[in-house]
């Protein structure tokens, strides 16, 4: 199998032969991957292939989890499978780098992203914005810029810095103890749609895209220039995000603001899609009690607002986690928060070895794997096991220097 990766302008392709891809179990047939040379110019589509077994597997192996496509469509795992298949899968299908090319698994690489990382990060912690301001200079007497933008703690430089060398368009700055991605340019900002379109959000930010996108093609036709134009743009922006100004709410009070379409969710396209938006939106915690030894949770969460409820859901789905179970409400929120040992063990950090968290939070989720690690040895059961596990909670998360 060769793997060549490369800046956006070359998205990753993946090359497997067909009669190999028959035995393999997990998942391989992304829109990014192809079974033969001829296929790649062609338009992929979206949807992951059913796992199919078939592997001589050795009985020494620890057994772990494998994740499996019913008829229906839905997903299942097997918890007997996965961890060793993934161990022979690496082993029997070694990846190929081209001699000018970096190795993906470089943790600092940006090389290593998967198209649907990207994707799932942008719907965790992307914003898709129109921006319209007086401008006295101009005909309509309004400036409109389309911006897409990812603020995340000075922490982060380095997975931002990773994405601008990845999409090869754009600036990073920073800004107090924020630092930003930005992307501006017109002429930019089509590798940007290019991407949307190819590998589609999956969160309520999906309605953000579809707005930005017919802004983009308003300025496009530089029909923003026009008086009929900039009210169809504040038409449209009265519905994106926070919706408009008080400014310009005073100025076009006669513009009928458009209501926001319901959101639908259409699963989860990709296990990629999972690491990217886990990287921004999840958390890998430890909770202890300090006067008695032993008495240790693992704690993997991610929090959402209500209105995202169905991807938790989807979540809790692709995890083949039975109905209701590690799903919290409150008025305002909704979340996952899985502390079952053997499920953070079995499945949760098999996948996520497998599918890697980036950024700071990969610092967490090692963190996170060596008080499991204790755990699993029973090693936090003695009084140095758990003094090691209260040092390593105390440099995890936000008391990370």
């Amino acid at each position: 199998m060769w793997v060549k990766l490369s800046n956006y302008g070359e998205l990753l392709k993946l090359l497997i032969p067909s009669s190999i891809r028959k035995n393999i179990c997990g998942w391989t047939n992304y829109s990014d991957m192809v079974t033969s040379q001829k296929m790649i110019e062609r338009e992929m589509g979206y949807r992951v292939s059913k796992s199919v077994t078939g592997l001589n597997t050795p009985t020494s192996h620890k057994p772990g989890i494998v994740k499996e496509q019913r008829v229906d469509g839905s997903w299942h795992f097997n918890v007997k499978c996965l961890r060793y298949t993934l161990m022979v899968f690496e082993r029997i299908h070694q990846i190929k780098v081209l001699s000018n090319q970096k190795r993906f698994y470089t943790t600092n690489d940006s090389n290593q992203f998967n198209p649907w990382f990207i994707t799932g990060f942008a719907d965790a912690e992307s914003t898709f914005n129109i921006l319209i301001q007086p401008r006295s200079d101009s005909k309509t007497k309004w400036r409109v810029k389309a911006i897409f933008a990812i603020g995340l703690n000075q922490k982060d430089l380095a997975i931002l810095e990773n994405i601008k060398t990845w999409f090869g368009v754009g600036q990073t700055y920073s800004s107090g103890t924020k630092v930003y991605y930005r992307i501006e340019s017109f002429k930019d900002l089509q590798v940007i749609i290019y991407h949307f379109d190819k590998y589609p959000l999956v969160t309520a930010k999906k309605l953000d895209y579809a707005l930005f996108k017919e802004s983009f093609n308003i300025i496009k036709l530089n029909q923003h220039l026009t008086e009929k134009g900039i009210s169809k743009l504040i038409e449209i922006k009265s519905s994106l995000n926070k919706g408009l100004s008080e400014e310009l709410k005073h100025n076009f009070s006669d513009i009928d603001l458009l209501e926001r379409l319901e959101f639908k969710f259409e699963g989860i396209p990709s296990p990629y899609w999972i690491a990217g938006f886990v990287s921004g939106d999840g958390s890998f915690n430890i909770k202890t009690t300090k006067t008695r030894i032993g008495k240790v949770q693992l704690r993997f969460a991610v929090h959402l607002h209500i209105r995202e409820k169905k991807i938790i859901k989807g979540l809790a789905q692709f995890f083949d986690f039975e109905s209701g179970k590690y799903i919290y409400f409150t008025e305002t929120s909704v979340a996952i928060q899985i502390v079952n040992t053997l499920d953070i063990l079995n499945i949760i950090i098999p996948f996520f070895d497998r599918y890697n968290i980036k950024g700071a939070k990969e610092l967490d989720f090692i963190d996170f794997k060596k008080v499991a690690e204790i755990i699993n040895s029973k090693d936090h059961l003695t009084e140095d096991g758990f003094n090691k596990i209260l040092t390593i909670k105390d440099n995890m998360n936000l008391k990370r220097k």
